[in-house]
């Protein structure tokens, strides 16, 4: 199956799906105000659609795991979404009728989510999307279970986000995933605009100011666009730690134990649905179980944990000992690694993105160049500097948790962005529970700023959306979206014109959903130490399996050291110059062509490969 993008349709049944799990989290409504601890209306429906969305995609993915997929059932369950989402729409204005309208610049937050709205239903084209986000639901549905490929190193990397993505790739719309991204910083949004606390001082100012910061971070723009399963667990656990440090502390011990197994369960889930959110996911549990030890229910905390913990993890840690052949404990914490070579890609992503030189600062500022500006977070996240008062012990566990996330990221994560937006998204959130009155000069020059460089980036993701957006309004705008933004796109395309039907190939490049047929993913060559012959020859056994009869190289790969398989190619099949062209969103990226080259693969040539 193809990749395929067009039709409104496709967009109208992702809109669809969303909406029916609000319905669905409506009507339902498994966290009730009488007899749970919600007084919010607006916080309980959040609180019910990530239980609701959170529950299916679990128990989804974990099905697939043991038993074969029904693409059938995918089908009912998703109808039967679909049709709840016409049973009532959910009307966002009713999410902000309680806030002030007055204020003109809350009208700048509306147009900023607009633009972000519409950037989510545009055609994506992110590598990561291309290779395994998307092109693993697909291939779900295909072969009725989750892969098994010990070759596709990323296919590990797949979870409960992947399996969720199946009930709008059933239907042919592969937008559910990125408008799960939009909605979900939705929710942050007005969650932080309407939000009030009896024990606190609030004003409607700062709110604006932090929406617009967190708006107005460029990182959104890759984020939003992509099929990444990100912005979902990452705003599933801010209100995790919304229950933990103000629910939670303030609740009697019936519901403090409803409101503990609930935060348990969602941070688990978050883990599944992609697993780097295993950081924040423990960090917030330990802070519910601290909170619970000062109720003195620690050891019933302890035993709640446990078997819930249990539940949600020893399913996909016995199927990978089984399938994978990992161990348990370390595969937990190691989620892509093989006994049987020396992969380490996990070392290998943490140093291949990014300049470490000036790291973390380039967290905040694009650096070598504007190119990489969608990797940032923006200097004015730095804002919730001015917002914190250090006598409030609230804000003290935010600072705190956030101070041991980042240390702990910089040590072990990439050094990208997105994967340090959860602590500044926590202490922007945090900054507004204190208002003073007596602004300084340099805090109006400082709140002014925000509303310039949002304004100005207002108009910047405005022509970002609307360029990828019209991709939906022919075929003729689709390919051009694509030939601009999705590197791999004209490559593949040739590909499809001059190999033979049902061509099965190895391929240097990772946007693998655009072949037509099946593509091998030949990405263990960048991570496999060539001089251990039991892992090559692990890899290439299972690699012979699926009997290639091409390699399909870009220039740029053609001569790579890495190339394991370089000594035992065939002859050339086709060859053509500037086949493809390196891309990006960015505005500022700089394009350049390359050359494509397609090679006969002879198997029992390669059965005898020498290194």
């Amino acid at each position: 199956m193809i990749l395929e993008f067009s039709s409104i349709i496709f967009i109208l049944i992702s809109l669809l799906i969303i909406n029916g799990l609000f319905n669905l989290a409506e009507i339902i409504k498994p966290i009730k105000k009488k007899k749970f601890f919600i007084e919010d209306e607006k916080l309980l429906l959040i609180l019910n659609f990530f239980l609701i969305t959170n529950s299916l995609s679990i128990l989804t993915y974990f099905y697939s795991l043991y038993f074969k997929i029904n693409p059938i059932v995918i089908s009912v369950v998703s109808i039967f979404i679909i049709s709840s989402g016409f049973y009532k729409p959910i009307y966002f204005k009713n999410f902000v009728n309680n806030f002030n309208q007055k204020d003109k610049k809350v009208y700048l937050i509306y147009f900023l989510l607009f633009f972000y709205f519409l950037l989510s239903l545009s055609p994506n084209t992110d590598p990561d999307s291309l290779e395994y986000h998307l092109t693993i639901p697909i291939y779900q549905l295909n072969f009725q279970n989750i892969p098994i490929v010990k070759y596709w190193l990323t296919s590990q990397l797949s979870g409960a986000g992947e399996s969720f993505f199946m009930y709008g790739i059933t239907f042919g719309s592969i937008y559910l995933s990125q408008f799960l991204q939009f909605i979900s910083l939705f929710l942050l949004i007005i969650f932080i605009l309407n939000f009030q606390h009896k024990n606190y001082n609030f004003s409607d100012q700062k709110k604006i100011y932090v929406s617009l910061i967190i708006l107005t971070m460029p990182v959104l723009l890759f984020l939003v666009s992509t099929s990444k399963p990100q912005m979902f667990p990452l705003i599933n656990n801010f209100f995790c730690l919304i229950l933990t440090t103000i629910y939670l502390p303030k609740l009697n011990i019936k519901y403090s134990i409803k409101c503990f197994i609930l935060i348990i369960f969602l941070l688990l889930c978050s883990i599944h649905f992609k697993f780097n959110f295993i950081l924040s996911s423990g960090l917030i549990s330990l802070l519910a179980i601290y909170e619970m030890y000062k109720k003195g229910l620690l050891v019933k905390s302890i035993f709640i944990a446990l078997p819930i913990s249990l539940a949600l993890i020893a399913p996909k840690e016995i199927y990978e000992f089984l399938n994978l052949k990992k161990n348990i404990f370390f595969n937990f914490f190691n989620p892509v690694t093989d006994i049987y070579s020396s992969v380490d890609i996990n070392n290998s992503l943490k140093h291949g993105t990014g300049n470490s030189r000036l790291f973390p600062i380039w967290i905040f500022f694009p650096y070598p160049n504007f190119s990489v500006i969608t990797y940032t977070l923006g200097p004015m996240v730095l804002y919730f500097i001015f917002g914190l008062k250090l006598n409030l012990k609230i804000i003290k566990k935010y600072l705190l948790l956030s101070f041991i996330f980042i240390f702990i990221s910089l040590v072990f994560a990439q050094p990208v962005g997105r994967f340090f937006i959860e602590p500044f998204i926590w202490l922007l959130f945090v900054s507004i529970f204190y208002f003073s009155k007596n602004k300084s000069r340099f805090i109006n020059y400082l709140q002014n700023t925000i509303v310039f460089t949002s304004s100005l980036f207002l108009i910047f993701l405005a022509f970002f959306s609307l360029n990828l957006f019209k991709g939906n309004l022919n075929k003729d705008l689709l390919d051009k979206v694509l030939t601009n933004n999705a590197d791999g796109y004209l490559l593949y395309k040739w590909a499809n014109e001059v190999l033979p039907d049902n061509s099965v190939i190895l391929t240097t490049h990772r946007s693998i959903a655009f072949y037509k047929y099946k593509a091998i993913p030949y990405e263990f060559r960048l991570f496999s130490n060539s001089h251990k012959k039991n892992g090559f020859t692990y890899y290439l056994d299972n690699i012979l399996k699926e009997k290639p009869a091409f390699i399909l190289y870009s220039s740029n790969e053609l001569n790579n050291s890495n190339d394991i398989l370089k000594n035992c190619r065939g002859e050339l099949f086709k060859f053509k110059k500037n086949a493809g062209q390196t891309s990006g969103r960015s505005p500022f990226f700089k394009s350049e062509n390359y050359d494509g080259y397609i090679f006969h693969l002879d198997l029992y040539q390669l059965k005898n490969c020498k290194i």
